[in-house]
């Protein structure tokens, strides 16, 4: 009888390590990966820190002002260049166009089969 509880125990004592050894390399693998997520989450963070400080210096107004001064042929509205909405020119429809609108000339692209669906 003390022969069988002996093996009974081992044999759970060897099944239980392995299993801890399991574990205990799983645990491992676990936190070296998320050890891997921590540096990219912060590689990110400084990437996303030098990003805002670019867009910062690109939108600053100096120089954005200097950049179109430099590169865009703006000059100020004058007032000649300002007209009224009667000025501008009446257009006239043909007299068949006011009428009726006119019909579509080419059949629908659409396949019969497919304007069920719709």
């Amino acid at each position: 009888m003390i022969r069988r509880a002996t093996l009974f125990w081992t044999a759970l004592a060897l099944v239980t390590g392995a299993a801890l050894f399991q574990v205990k390399h799983e645990v491992q693998k676990r936190e070296t990966e998320l050890a891997a997520l921590d540096r990219a989450i912060l590689a990110d963070q400084e990437a996303i820190h030098v990003l805002r400080a670019e867009w910062s210096y690109l939108n600053d107004p100096a120089r954005l002002e200097a950049l179109s001064a430099a590169h865009l042929d703006l000059r100020p509205l004058t007032a000649d260049a300002v007209g009224r909405f009667a000025d501008l020119p009446v257009r006239v429809a043909a007299a068949d166009e006011a009428i009726a609108p006119s019909a579509p000339s080419a059949p629908s692209a659409i396949p019969i089969h497919l304007e069920a669906r719709r």
